[in-house]
């Protein structure tokens, strides 16, 4: 099984944890990460399973899961049900409370936003205590991005997506910091010839199970962006207007919150060019297109003893070559989630190769956010 350390928002370590019913940890490429932990109730697992406390797995302590969820019952046996969530979770604690607008490299874009809300916000009192930011990665991408209202997770998440990149927050121990990390998994399939390829497939003996799924049914090709301005006179760019036919499938973006006139951190009043403002339509549309992607994804249950190690030779965010002879299929995609459940049976790995399937929540705030 596997161990478990938890500490408090201070660094401290406060105990440690070995036996429990069942972990379920699910590790995303693309969207914040969970951690479920099923314990029989007990005085010492009832004081460590406090409200924001971190739980951390022993072989990666700086990886943690703050807790939000705690369930507790009384049937047969006293259960306590624990849902913890990656600490880049705690970006969904800040709005972006006005047009906050950046060009430039696409890491700094994004860390541009988590800067302004979390770290040096205009009200103190929306600063989170010992968030930070880590140095570049050096990926080799610019972008603009112009967006009022919504949580900072959500807008970076947004982005990252859209670039095929990632957001984590770590626990620094020795600096006693949540460090924000932007990063990007390897290329490790059958495409490239620099790094080891990595391929799954039944016919290599390193899948015990496999599901293949392709669907288009929210996928959207053309975004009809509608900006500032009233009626008729309302400012609206179209992406990918060239489509047609059955090529064509439209999404409504309402952007009524990307105003030309603006003010910057320094409260100077800025205004875009109308080119510009045009881009930022633009880019908003691009944006939520990428939401709207077609999800094909091979969930497969993986060997962990195969000629392939998790966490050594690939790890999650990578990319790699997986087949399906039988349906004459062959992706190169990303590893977008990883599934590890431990419990007194054993510990099994399930990984999620290609596009994530959205949960009915995240597909009702999608239909919301329109």
């Amino acid at each position: 099984m596997i161990d478990l350390y938890v500490f408090n928002l201070q660094f401290e370590l406060i105990g440690e944890m070995s036996a429990y019913k069942s972990l379920v940890i699910e590790r995303n490429y693309d969207k914040v990460s969970k951690l479920v932990l099923r314990i029989t109730s007990s005085p010492e697992a009832n004081e460590l399973l406090q409200h924001d406390n971190i739980l951390t797995t022993q072989d990666n302590p700086n990886y943690g899961y703050i807790i939000e969820h705690f369930d507790y019952s009384d049937e047969a046996e006293t259960e306590i049900e624990i849902h913890a969530y990656s600490l880049n979770y705690m970006l969904s604690w800040r709005s972006i409370d006005f047009q906050q607008r950046y060009e430039g490299n696409v890491e700094d874009l994004i860390k541009y936003f988590v800067k302004t809300n979390f770290i040096t916000p205009n009200n103190p009192n929306r600063a989170l205590p010992n968030l930070r930011l880590a140095p570049n990665k050096g990926i080799n991408i610019n972008d603009e991005s112009t967006k009022t209202g919504g949580e900072v997770i959500g807008h970076v998440l947004e982005i990252c997506n859209k670039h095929e990149m990632s957001i984590d927050v770590l626990l620094n121990h020795q600096d006693k910091k949540f460090d924000v990390v932007t990063w990007q998994g390897v290329d490790r399939s059958t495409q490239q010839g620099i790094n080891p390829h990595v391929i799954f497939s039944k016919e290599y003996d390193n899948i015990i199970n496999q599901k293949y799924i392709y669907n288009k049914v929210d996928y959207r090709t053309t975004a009809i962006v509608a900006g500032e301005g009233e009626g008729v006179e309302r400012k609206q760019v179209v992406t990918n207007d060239h489509l047609s036919g059955f090529n064509r499938r439209e999404l409504y973006v309402d952007a009524r919150d990307l105003q030309s006139e603006y003010t910057d951190d320094d409260d100077n009043q800025k205004t875009m060019t109308p080119a510009e403002y045009n881009g930022a339509l633009q880019k908003r549309g691009d944006e939520k297109l990428s939401e709207y992607q077609i999800i094909e994804t091979f969930e497969s249950e993986v060997d962990m003893y195969s000629q392939f190690t998790y966490n050594v030779d690939y790890k999650l965010g990578d990319r790699v070559s997986v087949r399906n002879d039988e349906i004459q299929r062959i992706m190169h995609p990303r590893i977008i989630s990883v599934t590890i459940t431990s419990n007194k049976e054993g510990i099994t790995l399930s990984i999620n190769f290609g596009s994530n399937i959205p949960t009915i929540y995240e597909k009702i705030k999608k239909k919301v956010n329109k």
